[in-house]
């Protein structure tokens, strides 16, 4: 839903292909390209991601977030009204989505579903109790079966990122053989934030999807009072870490999965 999501466009266009292959008793819908305009806005080449630069620089709407966009007659909004109406005739939502500078895969499933995202084979599933505005919320409150795969970090692509979208695809449909179950944790119980102590300049010392104990070195701040090492705040999965290399004082700069 974010044009700068990328790693999903590839993972479609090359699972249409097997689709086409394999003739499966399935009816298929894809849409490669769920937000052309965010896509298509980019500075200095890289793509922006949410709003449209070309017609509405100030919106900065998260495209994710369809509530305030459906049929109120923009751009955007006759295009999330075509990505509702064809979800209509669906039992099953498969949103591809990524997060962060770096992430460890996992999908985001209602609790009463988490049955069926194991079946994706990634290695996390986040369990969610309250719905939100988002697109696969509004899709399983309408009574379908709706999940969100965070596939890969944003922004940035790689061939093993696609392979294992692929994947993932395959094993739902039952192209693959299952992989081991998942790990599944409770958004509410279990996801955690970790905001910036001050300013400055960021590095890290550790990856997303490694387990941390707390008080092991992180990252390192730089900053005019000097260099600050940072310890982990907590013992768990470094889940994700986002996307600023200069983050503000208490700016989000990693979320985590405690035991």
């Amino acid at each position: 839903m974010h044009g700068i999501e990328l790693t999903g466009i590839p993972v479609l266009y090359e699972f249409m292909k097997l689709v086409e292959e394999a003739q499966l008793p399935h009816r298929i819908i894809c849409v490669p390209q769920s937000n052309p305009m965010g896509l298509d806005s980019q500075i200095m080449g890289v793509q922006t991601g949410y709003n449209n630069l070309h017609t509405n620089q100030q919106n900065c709407w998260n495209w994710n977030r369809i509530g305030q966009l459906r049929g109120d007659g923009s751009q955007e909004g006759e295009w999330v009204e075509l990505l509702l109406n064809l979800t209509e005739p669906a039992d099953t939502i498969l949103d591809l989505h990524t997060a962060g500078a770096e992430t460890a895969p996992h999908v985001y499933a209602h609790v009463s579903q988490v049955e069926q995202a194991q079946y994706l084979g990634l290695p996390h599933v986040l369990a969610w109790e309250q719905n939100s505005t988002s697109f696969c919320d509004t899709c399983q409150q309408l009574g379908k079966i709706a999940l969100t795969l965070e596939l890969s970090a944003s922004r940035a692509i790689t061939s093993e990122d696609i392979e294992r979208g692929i994947q993932a695809l395959q094993r739902y449909f039952g192209m693959l053989p299952k992989a081991p179950a998942a790990r599944v944790w409770s958004i509410r119980g279990h996801l955690k934030r970790w905001l910036s102590p001050s300013g400055g300049v960021l590095t890290w010392h550790r990856r997303a999807g490694e387990y941390i104990q707390q008080g092991e070195p992180l990252a390192t701040l730089y900053t005019r009072q000097g260099k600050q090492e940072l310890a982990s705040p907590y013992s768990g999965l470094l889940l994700l870490k986002n996307p600023t290399h200069a983050p503000h004082e208490r700016q989000e700069l990693a979320k985590f999965l405690l035991e």
